[in-house]
């Protein structure tokens, strides 16, 4: 790369080769490394620290963990243990985090794991801050491209030169309540936290224990960290109905009884996360219901409700109802009040979900429902996609004098919430050949071509 002091870089290097810590790279000399507009970091890497290449993760490319979405560090000609790596810099860095990034080292086989991120630092020069990150992590702050920024790594978050390798087998005798439902799932360092992975039940050693046998095997480092959560398995005792995801709160829980509370397990690792030791061989018994349970098996009470929200009054429909899973998404009518907001009176839980529709009736059918503004996303979406849920939005305010949860919502906005309609939840269609109308259960609908259609241009089947 041709720089406006590249000339004077490389006399400087020719008079002398340098090899210590302390014989930092100058600006001048890194700008041979770099082109100008590109954000360039340069870190010194003790010699026992050094065993396997470094490479450079930010938000510049959405934090990934491949190779090849990874910016290779590259060594600085005649300064033994300084590295550099210069990207380019996001079109709109984000005004408080600016610029993230953070060298990663490589394992033995080649691959990138957050086990072996940096751990700590000491900056040298440069616009560069070091924050906290995810779970205690730090990131590596910057926000301009003016000057490289420079400093020493003093530890990784794990060693991987010194890492020692097991082929793990974790095994679960799992608890027999929620009806033998809950299925446990792991995620660690071991697959770089990228995607939970549900462990195998053992039919024939379940019925030689008389307890459920799950177990999974991988390769790890030793300290590796990790977590079990659970699925739920389906009413056929086979298939997963649901599996656990970074909202869930599906953690394994056991009680204290110094406290007399539930608690999740917790291990030493961060965030109270489990931590491999020096036994390949792990086994947690969770088979005591009195110690152990699966938080998301927990049965929950249903709670006294009140809801009143404000729709919006452009296309809203002469009847509303509230649907959900709290009444197996048959639809609850809504009070029209006075003062134009919408009132309902019910029992639900706290996971439960719910939304709104014109009552009986789909968008596919005639009918509309609400959807919201994605100001992120700079879009309209229904809440079906993720629907609310009651504990999210419960307060403890009383309703006429009697204790209950309390949810009150003004969406009347018509820039944030909205009613679908056919311009805005169905797609119009043109019939190029004949038609017939034809009424089903009271709905009016079109058949082409043997296929059956809402008045407003969706296919229903």
């Amino acid at each position: 790369m041709k720089k406006f002091y590249a000339i004077f870089a490389a006399a400087l290097m020719s008079i002398s080769v340098f090899a210590a810590k302390e014989t930092i790279p100058s600006d001048a000399v890194l700008a041979d490394y770099y082109d100008a507009g590109q954000v360039c970091v340069c870190i010194f890497v003790p010699a026992d620290m050094a065993c396997y290449d470094v490479v450079l993760t930010g938000s510049f490319n959405g934090w990934k963990t491949s190779a090849e979405d990874c910016i290779p560090f590259e060594a600085v000609e005649g300064y033994d243990g300084w590295y550099v790596a210069a990207y380019e810099p996001e079109e709109t860095p984000d005004e408080t985090k600016g610029l993230q990034a953070k060298p990663i080292m490589k394992d033995g086989d080649g691959n990138i794991t957050w086990a072996y991120q940096v751990g700590t630092v000491t900056l040298i020069r440069g616009g560069v801050q070091v924050v906290a990150g995810f779970e205690g992590e730090i990131d590596l702050i910057n926000y301009g491209t003016d000057a490289p920024n420079v400093y020493y790594i003093d530890s990784w978050k794990n060693n991987p030169c010194t890492a020692v390798y097991h082929n793990y087998s974790v095994v679960v005798y799992n608890s027999t309540g929620c009806e033998y439902r809950a299925v446990p799932f792991i995620i660690g360092e071991f697959n770089n936290w990228d995607g939970f992975q549900q462990m195998q039940l053992d039919i024939n050693k379940s019925k030689e224990l008389g307890k459920r046998y799950f177990y999974y095997s991988f390769k790890a480092a030793e300290g590796a960290e990790y977590y079990i959560v659970s699925g739920l398995l389906g009413e056929d005792g086979q298939t997963i109905a649901e599996k656990p995801d970074w909202k869930d709160e599906a953690y394994l829980q056991e009680y204290n009884a110094e406290e007399d509370e539930w608690v999740r397990l917790a291990g030493e690792g961060s965030n109270g996360n489990l931590k491999l030791g020096t036994e390949a061989n792990v086994l947690f018994d969770f088979s005591d219901a009195e110690k152990y349970r699966w938080a998301r098996c927990v049965q929950e009470d249903a709670e006294y409700t009140v809801l009143r929200i404000n729709l919006p009054a452009e296309n809203c429909p002469e009847a509303v109802e509230i649907i959900g899973t709290f009444d197996g998404w048959e639809g609850t009518a809504m009070e029209h009040l006075d003062n134009g907001w919408w009132h309902v009176e019910l029992e639900a839980k706290a996971s439960q979900f719910f939304k709104f529709r014109s009552a009986g009736l789909w968008p596919d059918a005639g009918g509309s429902e609400i959807e919201l503004y994605d100001a992120e996303n700079d879009g309209w979406k229904t809440i079906g996609d993720g629907q609310f849920k009651f504990g999210k939005l419960w307060s403890d305010d009383s309703y006429k004098g009697t204790p209950c949860k309390w949810i009150e919502l003004d969406w009347s906005d018509p820039e944030f919430a909205r009613w679908t309609t056919a311009e805005s939840g169905v797609e119009d269609i043109v019939l190029t050949v004949k038609a017939q109308k034809v009424m089903v259960d009271g709905v009016l609908y079109i058949v082409r071509d043997n296929k059956l259609f809402s008045v407003q241009g969706a296919q229903v089947r």
